[in-house]
C-alpha cells in the first residue's frame, strides 16, 4: 500500500496545510492514502493547542487527509530533532509497502536539504555544533556557523520550516527507514509572519487573531470546511486556548513539583532549577518567562521545559519510539486502512484509552502525559461543563 505522511500541528488549519496533502495524492494517484502524524493537545512552541487534537483532526479529514495520528506529548514537547524522531518513526510504523513524506518548506530542493542532512550527522559538524551552543547559541544559529566554513546551502537554516525538513531526513536516515522525501514549497506568508500575503495567513497570526476576537478575520485564510468545525468549538465555548490563561495554575504546579528521579525531560546545565528559583519569586508567567531566556535559550524552548516541569515528565516518558499508533480521525478509507495496518503495522492500534493498561508500563505512562495535557486544555474553556478531566479515558473510540 502507498502512504504519504504529514508531519504537522495544525494549530490552527489553514489554507498552506492543504498545499502537501494534495501534492501527495497528486503523486500518489488514486490508490495512495494520506496518513497526518499529528500533535495532541500541546505543540512545539511549548503551548496549548489553541482548539482540541479533535476539531483539528476532523479538520484535515475534511481538507483531504485520510487518516489522523497522535504524536504523543513527550516527543512533541521535545527539539526539533526529537519530534521529527517520534513522528518519522510512527510514520514507519504503520508497515506501508510504499512510503513518502510530504513536508512544506521555505525551499522545494530536496537535493539541497538532503545535502545539509547528510552535513549535519558528520562528526566534525557535530563537535562545532556542540562548541558553538556551549558559546551560548542555539541550536538552529549552531548549526549554521557550523556549515558556513563548509556548507553552500547554510543559509537555508535560517528558516524554521527548512530546519525542521532537514530534521526529518536525518530521522530517515538515523531509522534507516525506507520512505521518500516529497517537498512541498511553502506559499504565501513566513512561518511566523503577522502579515497575511495573497490569500495565506501564518498559524502564528491566526492564532493573534482567535485570541484577539477577531475570528471573522481568520477565517479569511482558512477552508470553509475547517471554519465550521472552528465556530463550533467557539460557540461550545472550547477554545481559543493558550498557556497564559493556566497563569496561575502553571506557577503553582512549579513552585509545588518536586523533580522526578531522573530529572526533568530535556532539561539541561540546570535551567530547569533557574526557572525554579525564578518562579518563587514572579508573579505573573510573562515575568517568568522574560527572567529565564537568554540568548541561547528561546522562549520556544523555556514553554517546553515548563509544560514538561507541570507535568512532571521525566526522560523514562519518552522511549526512541513511540509504543503505539493512536488515530484521532479518519475519513471512510481511512478506516479501510486501518484495517489494513492491523495487519502490517509494527507497533499496537490504540483505538480506545482502556486497552493501553495491556500494553506495559511504558505505553501508560505516555498515555498518562497525554491525558494530563486534555485536562490542562480543558481548565482553558470558557464553559465550564466542557472542563471536566478524564476524557482521555472515558472516550472509547476517536473514530466516527
Amino acid at each position: 500500500m502507498k502512504v504519504a505522511g504529514i508531519i504537522a500541528e495544525f494549530n490552527p488549519f489553514h489554507k498552506g496545510h492543504t498545499l502537501p496533502i494534495i501534492e501527495a495524492h497528486r503523486v500518489m494517484g488514486k490508490d495512495g492514502y494520506v496518513v497526518c502524524i499529528m500533535s495532541g493537545n500541546c505543540v512545539q512552541r511549548g503551548d496549548l493547542a489553541v482548539f482540541r487534537k479533535k476539531a483539528r483532526a476532523e479538520a484535515a479529514i475534511l481538507c483531504g487527509a485520510d487518516l489522523v495520528i497522535e504524536l504523543p506529548a513527550p516527543y512533541v514537547l521535545g527539539s526539533a530533532e526529537k519530534f521529527a524522531r517520534g513522528g518519522i518513526a510512527l510514520l514507519a510504523s504503520l508497515g506501508a509497502s510504499d512510503l513518502y513524506l510530504a513536508f512544506g518548506s521555505e525551499t522545494a530542493d530536496g537535493t539541497a536539504l538532503a545535502g545539509i542532512a547528510r552535513e549535519l550527522d558528520l562528526s566534525e559538524i557535530q563537535a562545532k555544533i556542540a562548541s558553538g551552543m556551549r558559546e551560548g547559541f542555539s541550536y538552529g544559529t549552531a548549526c549554521q556557523r557550523a556549515l558556513k566554513e563548509t556548507g553552500e546551502h547554510a543559509s537555508l537554516l535560517q528558516t524554521p520550516n527548512n530546519l525542521l525538513a532537514i530534521e526529518y531526513l536525518r530521522a530517515i536516515h538515523r531509522l534507516g527507514a525506507d520512505i521518500k522525501p516529497l517537498p512541498v514549497k511553502r506559499q504565501g506568508v513566513a512561518h511566523d509572519s503577522e502579515t497575511p500575503h495573497e490569500g495565506y495567513a501564518s498559524a502564528s497570526h491566526l492564532r493573534t487573531l482567535l485570541h484577539e476576537g477577531k475570528a471573522e478575520e481568520a477565517w479569511a485564510y482558512m477552508p470553509e470546511e475547517a471554519t465550521e468545525l472552528f465556530r463550533r468549538e467557539l460557540d461550545q465555548g472550547r477554545g481559543p486556548v493558550g498557556i497564559g490563561q493556566l497563569e496561575q495554575t502553571i506557577l503553582t504546579l512549579l513552585r509545588l513539583r518536586r523533580e522526578p528521579e531522573g530529572g526533568y525531560l530535556d532539561d539541561s546545565e540546570g535551567l530547569s532549577r533557574r526557572i525554579h528559583n525564578i518562579v518563587a519569586e514572579v508573579a505573573t508567567l510573562e515575568e517568568l518567562l522574560e527572567e529565564t531566556k537568554t540568548k541561547r535559550y528561546h522562549l520556544s524552548r523555556i514553554r517546553r521545559l515548563i509544560l514538561s516541569m507541570c507535568l512532571g515528565l521525566s526522560p523514562a516518558d519518552r522511549p526512541e519510539i513511540p509504543p503505539y499508533i493512536r488515530p484521532i480521525a479518519a475519513s471512510q478509507k481511512g478506516q479501510a486502512l486501518l484495517r489494513q495496518m492491523t495487519k502490517t503495522a509494527t507497533r499496537p492500534i490504540l483505538s480506545r484509552g482502556g486497552e493501553v493498561k495491556k500494553l506495559g508500563r511504558e505505553a501508560q505512562r505516555i498515555f498518562e502525559s497525554e491525558s494530563a495535557v486534555t485536562d490542562l486544555q480543558a481548565l482553558c474553556f470558557q464553559n465550564i461543563t466542557h472542563r471536566r478531566g478524564g476524557s482521555e479515558w472515558k472516550t472509547n473510540n476517536w473514530l466516527p
